[in-house]
């Protein structure tokens, strides 16, 4: 290696070798992630899917929806849920809420609301059940065509609905989700973070995963589903990352899932790092043990209802969510075992690499998306700055901490988030 005194005159005097040999991480791994994201975005801008024909709108009209809402301790949410869903265009024609042995009056206001007319089944648990169970109540009594699934936390646009259920003119649809968007933006630097990552991640990258046939995930926040899907594939499963699972089982039976991308949900999000660190690392945990404990044989080819694009998108999770994450940190180390203290003006590079991806990604996907006004915008915009430090580096290390949680000590299972029976049934499934 060439000696250097000076980060420019440093950058400036290196071959591709050298080039290769600083920033084999970006050139390799993150580079064509976000160029084939991008790709995959406009690809899917350019072909949108054009609106219902009459007759498929007469098809739409004819469905039955059922809302199913599922909360524990939301009383001060449940007016403001309940409002978006008044204000839908499209007809709604059941709401049921389940208050999951909450403790803060929410069972009794469900049960005023119930009175009044605004809801139409109001279901309670004596204890705390957690939201598989208790959205498997409501699905049960549901009796609409579509079952929607929404948390209690959140407002809704007032076409989302209308707009959530539009793929359902294609009878092979199983599921649907939409889009998820940050409420409480500019709260704190956590809030702004996660505007940027659901705008980039969640607006932009559901539409290249939907352009790829690859959306694996109708959320338990905004997700609706065909009644004669779930019939098939059989109801939630116990325990955390239940929508997950849920979709998984639904793609292995030949259902479709897509995004709806017009379809908006707005969400408060955890507004400090201690509440963040947390929400992911559980999040990370039950996508780990979904997809290494109980969808593991989809990288068989021996195995009943193989499918090459199951295949394909179980490797896609493999290299650029869980290999990107192993191999920083063994690209960190490795820079300061070979190049010493100019190690840090090869990651400064790295982190300016990041920011003018995050621009160009940050950018298309406001373009796309023209959800966003830009009182948000600015708002959030100087975030971008150190955006690739909060994602790239941050957010890898909660990641990299929760996958050694769950393959060393199944962490899973103990898991708050449901209650311990709950947890221990998951567990002996799994």
């Amino acid at each position: 290696m060439v000696e250097l005194d000076t980060p420019l005159i440093m950058l400036g005097q290196l071959d591709w070798l050298n080039w290769l040999a600083m920033f084999w991480f970006m050139i390799i791994l993150e580079i064509p992630r976000y160029t084939l994201s991008g790709l995959a975005v406009l690809l899917s801008s350019l072909k949108r899917r054009s609106s219902p024909t009459t007759a498929e709108r007469q098809a739409l009209d004819r469905l039955t929806i059922s809302v199913v809402i599922a909360g524990h301790n939301e009383a001060d949410a449940i007016e403001k849920c309940l409002r978006s869903l008044r204000e839908q265009t499209r007809k709604i024609d059941e709401i049921i809420f389940i208050d999951d042995g909450s403790t803060d009056g929410m069972r009794e206001m469900i049960n005023r609301y119930c009175q009044s007319g605004q809801i139409d089944i109001a279901l309670s648990n004596q204890v705390r059940s957690g939201k598989s169970a208790s959205c498997n109540f409501g699905f049960t009594l549901a009796k609409g065509d579509i079952i929607v699934n929404l948390d209690a936390d959140c407002s809704y646009d007032c076409d989302a609905i209308e707009k959530l259920i539009e793929p359902f003119t294609d009878p092979l649809v199983g599921a649907t989700t939409g889009a998820l968007g940050v409420r409480n933006y500019g709260y704190s630097a956590v809030t702004s973070y996660q505007a940027i990552e659901y705008i980039t991640a969640i607006a932009m990258g559901k539409r290249a995963l939907d352009m790829l046939d690859l959306v694996v995930c109708a959320s338990g926040a905004f997700g609706a589903f065909r009644r004669e899907a779930i019939n098939q594939v059989g109801l939630l499963a116990p325990g955390p990352g239940e929508d997950f699972d849920l979709t998984l089982r639904l793609r292995r039976s030949g259902w479709k899932v897509r995004f709806a991308g017009d379809s908006w949900c707005f969400t408060d999000t955890p507004a400090t790092f201690k509440a963040i660190i947390r929400q992911r690392r559980r999040w990370d945990r039950d996508t780990t043990r979904t997809r290494m404990r109980k969808f593991r044989d989809a990288l068989h080819p021996g195995r009943r209802r193989f499918s090459l694009l199951e295949t394909f998108e179980q490797v896609e999770w493999l290299v650029m969510n869980l290999l990107v994450t192993l191999v920083f940190p063994i690209y960190v180390a490795y820079l300061f075992l070979l190049f010493g203290n100019e190690a840090i003006y090869i990651l400064l590079s790295v982190a300016v690499a990041y920011f003018i991806l995050d621009i160009a990604g940050f950018s298309m996907a406001l373009a796309i998306c023209r959800r966003y006004d830009s009182k948000m915008i600015v708002r959030i915009f100087p975030y971008l700055l150190t955006y690739g430090l909060y994602n790239g580096v941050f957010m890898r290390c909660v990641r990299l901490y929760a996958y050694f949680e769950e393959w060393v000590h199944r962490a899973s299972t103990r898991d708050s988030y449901s209650p311990s029976r709950v947890s221990r049934q998951a567990h002996y499934i799994r």
